[in-house]
Order: C-alpha cells, then sequence, then structure tokens
C-alpha cells in the first residue's frame, strides 16, 4: 500500500550546474515564475488533482517542531499528468488564505499576492521512483531520469515549501 506524503528526501542542490538535466528540461527546472500559468499557456484543458491532504508535525524549518497541512497534487494538461507536486502549508500560511484549496492551483493563490516573498529555487534528481511509479501505475518511471525543484514561499511567519517533480511529459507541455 502506497503511503503519503510520498518521500522528497532527494540531495537537493543550489544549482542546475550540479545535475545531469536535459536541455530541454533545464529552462523548466530554472523558471522563476509560476508553473501554473507556464503549463495552463501550453495546455487547451489543466487541471489539478488532489491526492492527499493531511495535518502533519514536522521539523522543517529550523530546530522547532512546528504543525503543517501537506498537500499533494497531480498537475494534468489535456488529460497527461505533467508534475507530482506535494506542499507543506504552515498554519500561518492557512491562515493567510493558503487552505482549503481544493481544485484551486496553489501557484495561484501564491503568484497572485506580492507580499509572498520566494526563496531561491533548488533542484534535484529524483534518485528513489518506485513510490512514483507506483502512484501513477506506470514501470517505465523507474527507468528514467526525473528531475524536482522546490522553494519557499514567506511571508512574516508563514511558509509554505512547494515541491514539484516533473514527469518526462513535462516536455510535451512546457
Amino acid at each position: 500500500m502506497l503511503k503519503h506524503p510520498l518521500s522528497i528526501d532527494f540531495s537537493w542542490q543550489s544549482s542546475l550546474s550540479e545535475l545531469s538535466v536535459p536541455a530541454a528540461l533545464k529552462p523548466v527546472l530554472s523558471d522563476t515564475g509560476s508553473l501554473t500559468a507556464r503549463l495552463k499557456q501550453k495546455s487547451a484543458d489543466f487541471k489539478v488533482v488532489v491526492l492527499n491532504e493531511q495535518p502533519i508535525t514536522a521539523k522543517l524549518w529550523g530546530d522547532t517542531v512546528h504543525d503543517y497541512i501537506c498537500r499533494e497534487v497531480l498537475l494534468y494538461c489535456d488529460e497527461v499528468v505533467q508534475v507530482y507536486a506535494q506542499s507543506w502549508i504552515s498554519i500561518p500560511a492557512c491562515e493567510k488564505g493558503v487552505e482549503q484549496l481544493g481544485d484551486t492551483p496553489l501557484g495561484e493563490v501564491l503568484f497572485q499576492n506580492e507580499l509572498w516573498q520566494r526563496s531561491e529555487l533548488e533542484m534535484a534528481e529524483v534518485e528513489s521512483r518506485e513510490e512514483l511509479a507506483q502512484l501513477l501505475k506506470r514501470s517505465d518511471i523507474t527507468r528514467m531520469p526525473i528531475f524536482a525543484r522546490r522553494r519557499i514561499f514567506s511571508q512574516s511567519e508563514a511558509h509554505v515549501m512547494v515541491c514539484e517533480v516533473f514527469l518526462p511529459e513535462v516536455l510535451d507541455a512546457a
């Protein structure tokens, strides 16, 4: 049985040059704008499918344990899954309107408000892809290079960490 959330314990890097990323994916991974806007622009039918949303207590920033909402979604373009995304939303972020989003893309909420400060992007190759393959019911995922990026959105004490895992099909839509 698949457990949620999927592990995003990757070897995160602050530079693309430290990874062997296909040239066609580099512009997507390094784009600091809204992934939601990028995918919507390149597809006739964009949708978000929520896989899981649950409260979790964890230590993500600093040495203190906090309560978060962990949200897992799949982003589809023209009925083809492009991205698995996982977000860790602090309780203060929930109080700033980042909660109960349903199928509303988190990127739309964060990029519409200029008060959200964005950290630098970190990138990683997804080393273990078995959980992702099981989730998507695709055995070919375990044989392909898969890359992810993450960053933190902050607004005073409110934080949202967003991790996006790009499936090979993202090159068709991006």
